[in-house]
């Protein structure tokens, strides 16, 4: 599985639709997130698997998961909910 992350903020107010923000791109192990990223790949999409019958399925060529951030049960921390997975399958013809 190859994960780059991309953090996308709003530039003003509450909402990052409709092409009104600001983008940052982190490579796959970058420090920022490697918690996020190591406990979704390790724990939460082999969980996933399981709950939805496909364990023994190959996973979507491309897909994505929007995290929403929230406050952690720690002061101090994040924690993350997925908002959605969006998946596509792409089509290559001579």
């Amino acid at each position: 599985v190859e994960l780059v992350l991309d953090h996308k903020k709003p530039e003003s107010g509450l909402s990052a639709v409709g092409g009104n923000s600001v983008y940052t791109y982190y490579e796959p192990g970058s420090p920022e997130y490697a918690d996020l990223e190591a406990k979704f790949l390790g724990t939460d999409i082999p969980q996933l698997r399981v709950a939805l019958g496909i364990q023994n399925e190959p996973l979507p060529l491309l897909w994505t998961a929007d995290f929403i951030p929230m406050d952690g049960a720690i002061p101090g921390t994040t924690e993350y909910v997925v908002g959605e997975f969006n998946c596509s399958c792409v089509g290559i013809s001579k």
